[in-house]
């Protein structure tokens, strides 16, 4: 199926319509709230409402041959307003309608009013219709201001923190400009922990850099109290390429007790050093200081966490020699040297320690791994040792 485009909807999101409420005052916002009662004894939702709640259900409304009705598009989105909202993430619950969908949009085109349809039900008192909507209300290569400023509009009058969630997501890209900036900086204090969480994935975003007031956000948001949204933002600031947030994220990495956040801090710190899959990034303090914590002793299960040692198992081969060049503070077998000391080590993380195998394996040679598979064996107080050597044997 298409996408729903947000240039068509968004041109004729403030047209004078009656077909939403055929009672509404003519002079009334069209980006008011419907009343329900105006939906269900609509034809879309007794048409909904005649079929069973299941895949094979929702693909029986559709009796038209090729190109959906008004009235079945409008059905099909409306079936969105039977499905529940999980209150702990703001996720639609398991529903048929994504592989009903599938089965339809086989055979069939959205109907000729289709951005009319979606238009109106930015506006219908479902939030889990409004929520879809307002998700798919996206454009590949991004949207005029103008435009952004007339979706807008319709965010900022919403109140369900499922559609708003819905909506920074949609816009996640758009910081640059000032209405959407401002709109998702608002709402980091918001009382729910998945629109904050939504707030840190628009933050720490490439598109977000150098936009005014995102390092503020940034240091708000990695002291918010629900572990996800500060997940969110240490793993995601590293795409904002500020030098300046180094120390915030290795003061997480040298508390013992913040392990758990080990890895998303790490994944920035890779990000402004190694910049994997696109390697357009040369940050040496970053570097620095992810050489600083895998060269930390003594080791154990956390520390380093397992996932913070093998990110340099993969590469773009395209581009990775041109990074090579540029990135002179990167030395291959200083690198090397530090993966064979965590894969040697009996304390340390087992699935850590095949991390590192991979990684020598990647940027090392094959007699850096012989030698660490005898230095392997010959340690007798290794309980793991298998698990490693067999990694090592799968990479010679």
């Amino acid at each position: 199926m298409k996408k729903i485009c947000l240039l068509a909807i968004v041109a004729t999101l403030f047209m004078v319509s009656t077909s939403c409420n055929k009672s509404q005052n003519a002079e009334q916002s069209s980006t008011e709230m419907a009343d329900e009662s105006s939906y269900k004894n609509s034809p879309a939702m007794k048409l909904l409402e005649s079929v069973e709640f299941t895949k094979e259900g929702l693909v029986s409304m559709i009796k038209s041959k090729t190109r959906l009705t008004d009235v079945e598009y409008e059905a099909l989105l409306l079936a969105y307003s039977k499905v529940g909202i999980d209150k702990e993430d703001l996720t639609l619950d398991d529903n048929p309608i994504g592989s009903a969908r599938d089965e339809i949009f086989q055979n069939h085109e959205l109907p000729d009013n289709a951005e009319e349809v979606e238009r109106k039900l930015l506006t219908c008192p479902y939030p889990q219709v409004r929520g879809y909507i307002m998700g798919t209300v996206t454009s590949l290569f991004g949207v005029s201001d103008a435009n952004i400023k007339e979706v807008m509009q319709v965010l900022k009058k919403e109140k369900d923190p499922y559609v708003i969630k819905c909506g920074i997501d949609a816009l996640s890209n758009e910081m640059k400009n000032a209405d959407v900036a401002e709109y998702i900086l608002s709402k980091i204090d918001h009382e729910s922990a998945p629109v904050r969480e939504e707030c840190a994935n628009a933050i720490g975003n490439s598109w977000s850099e150098g936009v005014k007031g995102v390092k503020e956000a940034t240091l708000k948001l990695m002291a918010d109290k629900d572990l996800n949204v500060k997940k969110a933002i240490y793993s995601r600031c590293g795409k904002l390429y500020d030098e300046t947030l180094i120390p915030e994220l290795s003061k997480v990495l040298n508390d013992p007790n913040q392990s758990d956040l080990h890895s998303d801090a790490m994944e920035s710190l890779y990000t402004m050093w190694y910049d994997f899959p696109f390697h357009e990034h040369y940050s040496k303090a970053a570097f620095d200081a992810t050489m600083a914590y895998l060269k930390k002793t003594p080791r154990s299960e956390e520390q380093p966490y397992w996932t913070t040692v093998g990110r340099l198992q993969h590469q773009n081969s395209n581009k990775y020699p041109a990074w090579a060049q540029k990135a002179t503070y990167f030395k291959p077998k200083e690198f090397v040297a530090v993966m064979v000391e965590i894969a040697k080590d009996a304390n340390a993380n087992w699935l850590g320690r095949n991390g590192a195998v991979k990684v020598i394996a990647q940027i090392g040679s094959k007699d850096d791994l012989r030698k660490l598979k005898q230095a392997i064996n010959a340690n007798a107080a290794d309980s793991k040792k298998d698990l490693v050597l067999e990694t090592i044997d799968e990479n010679l």
